[in-house]
């Protein structure tokens, strides 16, 4: 007799994409969601139950003779429980099917570090106790303890798990109550979890639109709302209002933000309303600190979770509210493989939990969403006013064509922004300058031949980074000094000079320009540790900084309240990058941008710009999102874009391009001949095509996509696209479903 269970393997090589029948003995206890250490081929390897047990009343070999199979026993149970529950494990078949990607990859992305289905999890942290001294019976009438020995007890009673022998001053009377039997010495869980101060602000009064909003969500038929409320108009407050119900019904809740630097200002908040039920998630906690908290939340002990992106996994048992704050964000879009996108996953999520409410909330919802608001799929709730009915700040236009408005010093910091800059330090209130380009200048180039510094692996200009003087490759993150020894690839010559603007050149500039101020920069580049950007965040909060210069993370939700202005550099900029949500992505950062100035009176913003009459600019600077909507809803009808037609963007990389474009070709071909394109009315099928990048890390890429009005229809091409075999093995496919760009 013995188990027979389905297991999965921690690699996700096509052939193997697939489960694994192993055998247990019946005398061992396993479970479905737990890890197992098994003989895969040559190898040892952690594979993952994705079944529950069946028991066989045969000998293996008797089983195997039996069945024509030959299977093997697992080597250990890693888990004492499993890693993932019954909705979890289902989540994952679910993201598996929809985006196209072997089970193990999405098993990966769900669990932290320490409990991921690969060897490396093995030499992660695991959890930690510490001995401490504790009471384990009372005091019988007749026992006679002295004075010392009264003195200490006393003193463990009042502890909360007890004390550590280096707590405890004296070991004579220690050893008495030992050997009395009174004391004992207990190992402890010891939890590394993130430090967390709450906020001064805990639950607060809703004005009259909030509550509206708040029994709105509470009381309604749909399980799905959008808060669509202009910036400022206090949608954190709803949400903890919700949250607070929830708990009072005995429901949990997970709470998403869009960048990890926001997470410590709302887990703030909601730390000093919900003090200890509530757990941080995000990629920028340690594999510590990951492991600790996932399993406060899977054992019940926290019942609201805040964090990015991959909290939506959280194993909260009893889900009633799922909220996704700046909905809008192209963060919730994970950007590798498998490219999971957190508002669906809240989607597939609301199946498992009938009684769940999804929330979203933006001052620019997505167009997708809107769309779907508009067809009644989302209720949508509208929020007019700001918080404390403060005024949207004045938006002024400088149009950076216009030589008046130019000082040729620093054509990019122009004449009206220095004079408002100069008002604005003066009456020692602070402002937010964004540029979304990191480094101090995107093009390093020859003098002799004007040819720019490329990346050798991707074949793009380096990024010029003069705090350390290297030239970077921000996709491959290549890098070489660019010093006295550097010498042009193409003529061998030395001399060298800049061409346009990054966030690190607009600071030096600036500190020319206002020597007395203090200038901090907030970018990827200055906040590669989680603790500096924590630290930058809070130091201008605190009016450490006058000025704070940064990419798009400047602009995502922050609440600072002496920020009287702010100012996008090149507010065209991001218009002109390839894609159909080019116009979205640049009306929803100069409005979140704007937002950002006078939370606590009127303030003003600036838009610099080469595109004056730009109507996308023109409708930020006017904070019209319901213009821009039914402007941007046309475009997408007429284009056939998204939310008219789904999109899948294939991506095919080998290590020479003939390879590459072959097995494109092939793929292009298994469409065709499926005879699932025949209606273009219902469907396209573009490329292959070189992509935006063609070359990364010395592969060639070529990109395809799939425009579709029904995913059922393609369901078994795509299937069958899942096992396509390549002429070599060279060849690598990422399927990407729901894009959050249209580029191929």
């Amino acid at each position: 007799m013995f188990q027979l269970i389905q297991v999965v393997i921690e690699h996700s090589a096509k052939g193997i994409n697939r489960p694994f029948s192993y055998a247990c003995k019946a005398d061992v206890e396993i479970k479905k969601g737990e890890r197992v250490y098994v003989n895969f081929g040559r190898q040892e390897l952690i594979g993952f139950v994705v079944s529950n047990p069946q028991v066989i009343d045969l000998s293996l070999e008797e089983y195997s003779l039996k069945t024509g199979f030959t299977i093997k026993y697992i080597n250990k149970v890693l888990d004492s429980e499993p890693v993932l529950n019954d909705e979890l494990l289902s989540l994952a078949y679910k993201m598996t099917d929809y985006y196209c990607v072997p089970l193990i990859d999405v098993l990966k992305v769900m669990l932290p570090p320490s409990l991921r289905p690969n060897t490396s999890s093995l030499s992660k942290p695991k959890r930690s106790y510490e001995s401490r001294y504790n009471v384990v019976r009372e005091i019988q009438s007749n026992e006679i303890l002295d004075r010392n020995e009264i003195k200490l007890l006393d003193k463990l009673k009042n502890s909360k798990n007890g004390l550590m022998k280096s707590e405890i001053t004296s070991p004579i009377a220690l050893e008495k109550l030992i050997h009395k039997g009174i004391v004992k010495l207990i190992d402890f869980e010891k939890l590394r979890l993130p430090s967390i101060e709450a906020s001064e602000l805990g639950l607060q009064e809703l004005n009259e639109e909030q509550e509206k909003a708040y029994k709105t969500i509470l009381t309604g038929d749909n399980k799905r709302y959008l808060i669509y409320g202009i910036t400022g108009s206090g949608k954190t407050e709803v949400y903890l209002q919700l949250v607070n119900q929830k708990l009072k019904d005995g429901l949990d809740s997970i709470v998403l933000v869009p960048e990890i630097s926001l997470t410590d200002r709302l887990v703030s908040r909601f730390k000093a309303a919900f003090g200890d039920q509530v757990a941080l998630l995000h990629s920028g906690l340690t594999d510590t600190q990951k492991y600790d908290e996932y399993i406060r939340i899977a054992r019940g002990d926290v019942h609201v979770v805040v964090g990015a992106r991959s909290a939506v996994f959280a194993p909260l048992s009893k889900l009633g509210l799922i909220i996704i704050d700046e909905e809008h964000s192209q963060t919730y879009k994970q950007d590798n493989s498998p490219y999971y996108e957190a508002r669906k996953v809240a989607n597939f999520r609301l199946d498992y939990h009938p009684s769940c409410r999804l929330v979203l909330g933006s001052a620019t919802p997505s167009i997708d969403v809107m769309a779907r608001g508009l067809k009644g799929i989302y209720t949508v709730i509208k929020l007019t006013k700001r918080y404390s009915d403060v005024k949207l700040p004045e938006v002024q236009i400088v149009d950076l064509s216009d030589v008046n408005n130019l000082d040729y010093d620093n054509p990019i910091i122009s004449k009206p922004l220095k004079e408002k800059l100069a008002l604005t330090l003066e009456k020692n209130e602070q402002a937010i300058l964004l540029l979304n380009r990191r480094g101090y200048a995107p093009i390093y180039v020859c003098r002799h031949c004007h040819k720019p510094i490329k990346c050798p692996s991707c074949d793009i200009p380096l990024t010029l980074h003069k705090s350390d003087m290297t030239l970077k490759c921000h996709h491959c993150n290549y890098e070489i000094r660019a010093d006295y020894r550097l010498k042009c690839p193409n003529c061998g010559k030395s001399e060298f000079y800049t061409e346009g603007y990054g966030t690190e050149r607009i600071v030096l500039d600036l500190q020319k320009l206002f020597p007395d101020a203090r200038i901090i920069r907030f970018d990827a580049d200055n906040t590669r540790q989680p603790k500096k950007y924590h630290q930058i965040l809070s130091d201008f909060s605190n009016k450490k900084y006058d000025i704070m210069v940064g990419t798009q993370m400047v602009a995502k939700g922050h609440d600072f309240p002496s920020v009287s202005f702010a100012c996008a550099l090149l507010a065209d900029q991001s218009l002109s990058f390839p894609s159909y949500k080019a116009n979205e992505d640049t009306f929803d950062l100069l409005v979140q941008l704007i937002g950002r100035a006078g939370r606590k009176e009127q303030g003003y913003a600036m838009i610099q710009t080469y595109l004056i009459d730009n109507e996308v600019i023109q409708m930020a600077c006017n904070q019209d999102y319901d213009k821009f909507y039914e402007y941007e809803i046309d475009n997408r009808r007429k284009r056939r874009q998204p939310p008219y037609y789904f999109l899948i963007n294939f991506y095919v990389s080998a290590s020479t391009a003939p390879n590459a474009l072959k097995a494109a070709n092939k793929i292009k071909n298994l469409f065709i001949s499926s005879g699932k394109l025949a209606d273009r009315s219902k469907c396209d099928f573009l490329g292959p095509s070189k992509p935006y990048l063609p070359v990364k890390n010395n592969r060639y890429y070529y990109s395809l996509m799939l425009k579709y009005k029904k995913r059922e229809e393609f369901n078994e091409v795509l299937t069958q696209l899942r096992t396509l075999e390549f002429d070599t093995s060279d060849i690598k496919l990422n399927i990407d479903v729901d894009p959050s760009s249209d580029i191929i």
